[in-house]
């Protein structure tokens, strides 16, 4: 029985009811399917997967498709595609709604370009271990880790999707697996652990993305095979041709991170995401920031020529100001009571601690809050608040042409971490967050206020 999408948009209008509408087909499965949905109240689209329950064939897919919107909901991360709802129809649907992504995957990409800059892929592996390892840290291997599952903003931001198979194979049984017809991983993604059959943990997600490293940079996957069968034995047999061997301009020491990331024996490889993340960083540098693709470089480009025109830049720059929207919030202390009002059911501040300036912007991004307060940072999102010490965190700007001019703002943080806080800012809101920024941020390592700085983040 195939999956009926007239019928099934249907039961998801009517379980949204007339404050919703739905669009188009984003992707379908053998019993899900994923849709736009214009939010018309907020004005904005989300994606929402939904399972037609007459298709299902037992109650476990049901239960499975549930545990994966709990599992995705409970992973608050920059780099993992944010789950807003979920909810059902009678006995006709389940569905679950998120963020909806204009970008690629990583599938489409590397379809279309065959390999990656090595700028590009880099970045993209260092976004990837950056969602793991908040999911390893919440206890969640993600047992998929292929281009599918690996997505694109508009602005070029990775996320991280398909969390729901992981918290599924820890909860199911073997013979539940089998019976309802689970496949836990890619053959051509997964651990040699995977292949063979054996209890996995958070290192085998590290060899995937190794796998997933080394197709963005050869162009093709490092074992292949007739079938499924003979793809698992050279996982868990066969020795990978060196990288370099096939992209003789990668440094040796991105190289030895792939060479790492895929050893056999879980033991030799990076034992954490976040000991992978830094690798990726130390072996090139520009694997620290987030923009993927050629166009925000060009807006940079952009940037720094108009930077040299002296009195037109001037100009243009008053101009941006003038024509962009102001903040929806930008207020220093002591703050309006609407504001502390906010501040106060975001739960944004710990015990004792005071606010010092408060911003959101207007569009897109102007449901997340950032709060500047005595001893810390704060990001206040509708899904919870991420918080850090003051003084080790500074903020970098960066341009993105792909919808239109815009700007985002991310938080540097120790250890070469990084937390994107607003991806799609007008210049108007980032000369009001750096002058702002500029006097209440210190330098992460406690000398001089750098923190304000507006260095490029592409």
């Amino acid at each position: 029985m195939s999956l009926d999408l007239i019928t099934l948009r249907r039961r998801l209008q009517k379980a949204l009811g007339k404050k919703f509408t739905v669009g188009n087909v984003l992707g379908e499965g053998g019993f899900a399917a994923v849709f736009r949905v214009r939010d018309d109240t907020l004005g904005h689209d989300v994606a929402v997967k939904v399972l037609d329950l007459g298709l299902t064939p037992s109650p476990g897919l049901a239960e499975r498709f549930v545990r994966e919107a709990r599992t995705s909901a409970g992973l608050e991360h920059p780099h993992i595609v944010p789950i807003y709802k979920v909810g059902g129809y009678k006995n006709e649907v389940l569905y679950i709604v998120m963020r909806c992504l204009d970008g690629p995957s990583l599938r489409q990409m590397l379809e279309q370009q065959h390999r990656l800059s090595l700028r590009d892929a880099s970045r993209i592996a260092r976004q990837v271990a950056d969602a793991l390892g908040h999911a390893h840290r919440n206890g969640i291997v993600h047992r998929d880790v292929k281009p599918d599952n690996i997505l694109l903003d508009e602005t070029g931001h990775v996320l991280v999707t398909d969390f729901g198979i992981a918290k599924a194979a820890q909860e199911a049984s073997a013979s539940q697996l089998t019976t309802e017809g689970m496949v836990v991983g890619t053959p051509h993604y997964m651990s040699p652990e995977q292949a063979t059959g054996e209890q996995v943990d958070a290192r085998s997600d590290i060899y995937s993305l190794g796998v997933v490293l080394y197709q963005m940079l050869a162009g093709v996957p490092p074992f292949d095979g007739e079938s499924a069968q003979s793809v698992l034995m050279k996982q868990a047999t066969a020795t990978a041709e060196p990288i370099r061997h096939l992209r003789s301009e990668i440094p040796a020491t991105l190289a030895a991170v792939v060479d790492r990331a895929l050893a056999k024996d879980p033991a030799e490889r990076f034992q954490t995401a976040e000991e992978l993340s830094r690798a990726l960083v130390e072996a090139l540098p520009t694997a620290a920031h987030d923009t993927v693709g050629g166009r925000a470089s060009l807006a940079a480009g952009a940037i720094r020529a108009l930077a040299g025109l002296g009195v037109v830049t001037g100009v243009v720059l008053v101009m941006l100001t003038i024509l962009s929207r102001p903040p929806r919030v930008s207020a220093l202390a002591p703050l309006p009571d609407s504001v502390a009002d906010v501040i106060r059911s975001l739960s944004a501040l710990t015990p004792g601690d005071r606010a010092l300036y408060v911003f959101s912007p207007h569009g897109p991004d102007d449901t997340t809050v950032l709060v500047v307060a005595r001893r810390s940072i704060a990001v206040a999102t509708p899904h919870g608040v991420r918080a850090y010490p003051r003084d080790d965190v500074q903020a970098q700007y960066g341009a993105t042409m792909r919808a239109g001019l815009s700007f985002r703002m991310v938080l540097a943080l120790p250890r070469a971490r990084r937390d994107t806080v607003f991806y799609q800012l007008s210049f108007r809101d980032v000369y009001e967050l750096a002058r702002r920024l500029g006097k209440l941020l210190p330098n992460a390592g406690g000398g001089g206020r750098t923190g304000g700085s507006t260095r490029r983040t592409d």
